[in-house]
């Protein structure tokens, strides 16, 4: 009798078995699948920003302080009627200038006229009684002579003239105050300067002394008021002592800023640096104490008409002697977390890191106080677009080129070269 051995497969040993029979001719045909491929090739290297580089501006500047502020005219004035009454007639056009005295309005002088007629008459009556008190108190002292006259008719007669001479003294100035209010009736002009429209039209009735008929602006010569901070004062007058003292004048007490003429310059918002030069002329008194500032106020020169009245400017004054500075243009530099820096190319065109302490500005250009040397290269165009560390294309120019106003041809690529000292502003 033959027996038969039967194997058992276990079910989970028959299947991990079976997986792996599958998986291996898989990952056999993957493995040499993949061996018939080429390598992926590497994406090429960007090429080198182009970048806009600029030595500093050597210039002499002085140390300034810097505020903004606000232009007003010397005079201005809103004509107003000093009597009321039918605005009759027009005597200018807007826009213009006027002087002092020049006719600008009239007002219908009949009723005025009238009245002062009626006074006129009144006074030619009270005079006529005046006379025939005179001659009655005449004739009562011939007759108290002998006596044929009682003391009480003289002291009548004497207290009636005397009653008619007040008359005619009232009189006389109600005469002054018509004649004065019929003068009124032309309206002229009580300053020099630019006029505004009217701002009331013939045929209106006008009230004495608060309709506005048109204003008047005074600015051949402007102000710009603007405050100063209580260290910033100080410093000032300190200079100013210095100054004195250098001129050989010993002053026994603070002269005033008007006596020394101490220069300030002016620009306009859209103007670069401080065309307009002035002078300070006044400071106020005392500081306020919930400020800490102090009004100060510049005188400038405007024939030309460039500022007007109420604009804002920004406002210089010099307290240092010009002394060599680094300059930049503003667009150059950066702000990182409130420190300012400048990008600058070494001998390799790599970008570098400047951390700098900056100064006034002046002209476009910023003073560098620490952090730069004059034969740096600094990029000036291109700031956004690179950063520490990377290989840049430089493009050189000059910097006095950049800061040109359009319209003025910019001279070719090239290397920047020293500039000639000028002096800004001395005090």
């Amino acid at each position: 009798m033959t027996h038969k051995t039967v194997r058992t497969i276990q079910p989970a040993r028959w299947l991990k078995t079976a997986a792996i029979k599958c998986i291996v001719p898989l990952s056999v045909g993957g493995f040499l699948g993949g061996c018939d491929r080429q390598a992926a090739p590497k994406p090429a290297p960007a090429p080198p920003i182009e970048v806009t580089v600029s030595q500093p501006v050597q210039k002499e500047v002085a140390e300034a302080i810097e505020y903004t502020g606000t232009t007003s005219a010397t005079e201005s004035v809103e004509v107003r009627p000093r009597v009321g009454g039918f605005l009759e007639q027009i005597h200018f056009k807007a826009p213009a200038k006027v002087k002092q005295g020049d006719l600008l309005f009239t007002i219908d002088v009949r009723p005025f006229k009238n009245r002062l007629d009626a006074k006129l008459a009144l006074l030619q009556a009270k005079q006529a009684q005046l006379e025939k008190a005179e001659f009655e108190v005449e004739r009562v002292n011939r007759l108290i002579g002998t006596d044929a006259a009682a003391r009480d008719e003289q002291v009548t007669a004497v207290s009636t003239r005397d009653a008619l001479k007040a008359d005619i003294a009232g009189v006389k100035a109600e005469i002054d105050q018509a004649t004065l209010e019929l003068d009124w009736c032309r309206v002229t002009a009580p300053i020099s300067g630019r006029i505004s429209r009217n701002l009331a039209d013939a045929g209106n009735v006008i009230q004495a002394d608060s309709t506005v008929l048109a204003e008047i602006v005074s600015d051949d010569t402007l102000y710009a008021y603007f405050n100063v901070s209580e260290r910033d004062m100080l410093r000032l007058r300190e200079r100013v002592r210095q100054r004195l003292a250098e001129q050989g004048i010993a002053a026994a007490s603070q002269p005033s800023l008007h006596e020394v003429r101490w220069p300030v310059f002016a620009g306009l918002m859209t103007e670069t640096g401080y065309p307009h030069q002035g002078v300070l002329d006044y400071a106020a008194p005392a500081v306020d104490s919930s400020t800490g500032t102090v009004q100060v106020r510049g005188r400038f020169d405007n024939r030309n008409g460039i500022m007007t009245a109420g604009l804002f400017v920004r406002v210089s004054i010099p307290i240092s002697l010009p002394q060599p500075a680094l300059m930049v243009t503003e667009r150059a530099i950066g702000l990182d977390q409130g420190q300012r820096y400048l990008l600058v190319v070494d001998d390799q065109n790599v970008v570098r890191y400047r951390r700098v302490k900056s100064g006034i500005l002046s002209g476009g250009y910023r003073v560098i106080q620490e952090g730069l040397a004059p034969n740096d290269w600094v990029i000036v165009n291109g700031l956004q677009r690179v950063r520490p560390g990377v290989t840049v294309v430089p493009q050189r120019v000059d910097m006095t080129d950049i800061e040109k106003p359009s319209g003025q041809p910019t001279s070719a690529p090239s290397r920047v070269k020293a500039g000639t000292p000028t002096t800004e502003a001395k005090p």
